[in-house]
């Protein structure tokens, strides 16, 4: 019976080179499609983000109402008159890239209550800008959420982490005549929405250009949305 004869070294060393051959170009392959897939998604976020912000606050703030509060009763002799609360109250504020405006309100957007563990009909809400300490000259975008509604609707609650690279972040309230810089101050206010909000906000989408403070990067994004009224 003929023995078996075994691979030369020729046959192994074409084997191994050929394989050799082929993974490399499996390699490129998969380096291509990974690269591609990096830079298809920094796109679909440079061109997203600020859009899907926008939409985002523009629903609460939509939302939003005025309680039916009575007046305060007049103060006894010598006692100070007892401020009524604002349920809208918008601020002008300055951060570290510019407009840092913040807004705090009640709105009918319903958010998961962790404490009663059921969904509130009804939630405070704020937004604001906390300086970044990442990125040199931006600020990270919070939303505030609590379901427990009381006359101070600027503190408690949970805070939530938005987007990482906003440069500025500019909100102003049409009263039917002018437009204002802030809103909730005087006792008129109080007791009314504006009938329009206008926000325009300002990001960094790239990484690489938000690191280095490159003002090329920035993008400005503007919406308008009337409260419920």
């Amino acid at each position: 019976m003929r023995g078996r004869r075994g691979f030369t070294l020729l046959e192994v060393l074409l084997t191994i080179t050929i394989t050799a051959i082929m993974m490399g170009i499996i390699y490129g392959v998969l380096v291509s499609t990974l690269q591609a897939r990096t830079r298809l998604e920094r796109t679909t976020e440079v061109e997203e983000a600020g859009p899907v912000l926008l939409k985002m606050i523009s629903d609460d703030v939509a939302a939003a109402f005025v309680p039916p509060v009575p007046d305060q009763p007049p103060p006894g002799e010598g006692e100070p008159a007892p401020a009524n609360p604002a349920y809208f109250l918008g601020k002008d504020e300055t951060g570290a890239g510019g407009d840092a405006d913040v807004l705090d309100f009640v709105s009918s957007r319903d958010i998961w209550d962790p404490d009663t563990r059921r969904v509130a009909d009804f939630a405070e809400i704020g937004f604001s800008l906390k300086a970044s300490d990442t990125y040199p000259g931006l600020s990270l975008l919070v939303r505030r959420e609590d379901p427990f509604i009381d006359d101070k609707p600027q503190g408690d609650g949970v805070l939530q982490e938005m987007y990482p690279r906003v440069k500025s972040l500019n909100l102003e309230y049409w009263d039917g005549e002018e437009w204002q810089t802030k809103w909730g101050d005087d006792e008129a206010q109080k007791k009314m929405l504006p009938r329009i909000v206008r926000i325009t906000l300002v990001l960094v989408p790239d990484e690489e250009k938000a690191k280095n403070n490159d003002p090329t990067g920035e993008k400005k994004y503007v919406m308008e949305v009337s409260p419920v009224h």
